[in-house]
């Protein structure tokens, strides 16, 4: 039987991403699989990936959060990570302008070598997610599949760089992709922003 108090600790500690808070839950009998798997579905939505890792190694059941095709598609604890947070409905207050037209404007002026050679990930994940959230539908697939290549292929860390110098051809190939979608981004995220704030009026 699970403690219900360490049950609410855990559950505010994976809504704020506090890993020393869900440690001290799960040693005082939190349950990390109780009301069908809370707390990773808070760890989830919050997008707090530590989090995740950590509720993943304390044997959080993920199954149901995901489709059987995509379980069969996961090769690593990365892979699964990244579907998981890919299932988190995507928060208006995350697309920042500013933030999407400076990485819009090192890829154009550098190449998408940039999200993975200058940003950390989850920053070029959230660029990505933003993308995706504000209907930049070329735009995404092209940072999308240059991203999931560049991760599982390179192995990240310090190979990255190495990485992307022994495959330059092919990082040109996803740099002339993303030059020729032709998305204005900025318009793109401004109309998304001003529908959000006008569903959101009641």
């Amino acid at each position: 039987m699970s403690d219900p108090i360490a049950n609410r600790t855990l559950e505010l500690a994976c809504t704020v991403g506090s890993l020393d808070d869900a440690r001290e839950a799960i040693e005082d009998g939190a349950d990390v699989n109780f009301r069908s798997s809370a707390p990773l579905f808070l760890a989830i939505v919050n997008r707090n990936r530590h989090i995740i890792r950590f509720l993943l190694d304390e044997g959080a059941e993920y199954e149901m959060f995901l489709q059987r095709k995509k379980l069969k598609d996961i090769k690593t604890r990365d892979d699964l990570i990244e579907e998981l947070i890919a299932c988190a409905p995507y928060n208006p207050r995350d697309v920042k302008i500013d933030e999407i037209q400076e990485i819009d404007s090192a890829i154009r002026g550098k190449g998408v070598e940039v999200l993975v050679a200058d940003l950390d990930w989850d920053h070029a994940t959230r660029f990505r997610d933003s993308l995706n959230a504000i209907g930049a539908g070329s735009s995404h697939r092209c940072v999308a599949e240059f991203l999931q290549w560049a991760r599982s292929e390179s192995g990240g860390g310090d190979a990255i760089c190495d990485f992307l110098r022994a495959n330059d051809d092919a990082v040109t190939e996803y740099r002339q992709r993303y030059l020729s979608s032709g998305e204005d981004l900025v318009a793109l995220a401004s109309d998304y922003l001003t529908t959000s704030e006008g569903s959101g009026e009641d």
